[in-house]
């Protein structure tokens, strides 16, 4: 066995827990769709003997088993997997046949053209999904538009997707839950993603194992690669934070001037944007945007003009819809100009090149 392990052109790795009826057809389908292949199963102690079918088609197949007795979780499992194969190129799949081990093939030779990650993908031209009802399928897109942010690929929430091991080395990984995929392509930035299309289908034995539980905790997955990465939901949340905090500020310096100093209420509210827009800037630059390392002048100096555009951005909004209410325009101007100001800062005044 730790002959054929080594020569083997990639190994398929298999998390499992209770899906003994589904071993024996799926390791059949694989071997038949592409020969010389390795199958890691890592088991979480499974009380319906999925372990003991693994090993016993062990004597005829390329199988190897891991069982885990004090870990639990489908992405723990998968790089728990990864780091035991014998192969650089690894395949992860799900083991209750609903993805097509007749796709391995063009996932591995998508990896050994070029490809840092492939995968079996839904939702490209060709892609399908059967007998999921209406319920399943909105889940489902409202997962993946979270999962968006963090990386541009059609199907960020496939469970069937190969790559090397290699692209795992020093790579500070956080798995919990379902989606190791969507943390493997959120950390490691990796630009060429090749998606191959399947026909994703249900399962025919077993109990789905999604439950509520994986559903929270694809959530928090998504909450916390937002916060560590600056995903730009995040980082939108905390342009508006301190837009607020400018507006105190401005008011502030605009009170100030009027009361204390007696300056003439247009010039103290000049005088209130051009401390406003610097303490955005500042926050922006440090907090916001993480932009410590961009030069103040030129930084500076395109944050203020974003600022200035944005406010004309609400100036002719509201001109443009002056026969709606007033309020309405306004408020209308404020979102438009705020996004525009939000662009300025993200795309070109803070832009890590």
């Amino acid at each position: 066995m730790e002959g054929t392990l080594t020569r083997t052109r990639a190994t398929v790795v298999i998390p499992t827990y209770n899906e003994a009826a589904n071993i024996a057809p799926l390791v059949r389908r694989i071997c038949a769709a592409i020969p010389g292949v390795a199958i890691l199963f890592v088991d979480d102690a499974s009380n319906d003997g999925t372990a003991e079918q693994a090993r016993q088609l062990a004597a005829e197949w390329p199988i190897t088993v891991i069982e885990r007795f004090d870990e639990r979780g489908l992405s723990t499992a998968v790089l728990r997997g990864l780091a035991a194969a014998r192969t650089d190129i690894c395949v992860v799949m799900d083991a209750d046949l609903s993805h097509p081990p007749e796709a391995i093939p063009s996932l591995v030779q998508a990896i050994e053209e070029g490809a840092e990650v492939a995968v079996g993908s839904r939702y490209v031209p060709g892609g399908a999904i059967d007998d999921w009802p209406l319920v399943r399928r909105l889940a489902s897109k409202a997962g993946t538009a979270l999962a968006r942010p963090l990386t541009a690929i059609r199907d960020p929430m496939a469970g069937f997707f190969c790559l090397r091991r290699s692209l795992l080395e020093g790579l500070e990984l956080k798995p919990r839950g379902f989606k190791i995929l969507l943390e493997i392509l959120a950390r490691s930035r990796v630009g060429n993603v090749r998606e191959v299309p399947i026909r994703f289908e249900d399962r025919n034995h077993g109990e789905s194992k999604f439950d509520s539980h994986e559903r929270k905790e694809f959530l928090k997955q998504v909450w916390t690669l937002y916060r560590e990465l600056n995903a730009w939901p995040w980082r939108l949340a905390k342009f508006l934070a301190t837009g607020s905090s400018g507006y105190l500020v401005h008011m502030a310096v605009l009170c100030a001037l009027v009361e204390v100093v007696g300056v003439v209420p247009i010039l103290a509210a000049v005088g209130g944007f051009g401390v406003a827009t610097t303490s955005n800037y500042v926050l922006n630059r440090i907090w916001t945007f993480r932009a410590r390392r961009t030069s103040v002048p030129t930084s500076y100096a395109i944050y203020t003009v974003g600022a200035l555009a944005g406010l004309g951005v609400q100036v002719v909004t509201m001109w443009a819809l002056s026969r709606i209410h007033y309020a309405l325009a306004a408020s209308l101007g404020i979102v438009l100009g705020t996004l525009f100001t939000f662009l300025t800062g993200d795309l070109w005044a803070f832009r890590k090149r």
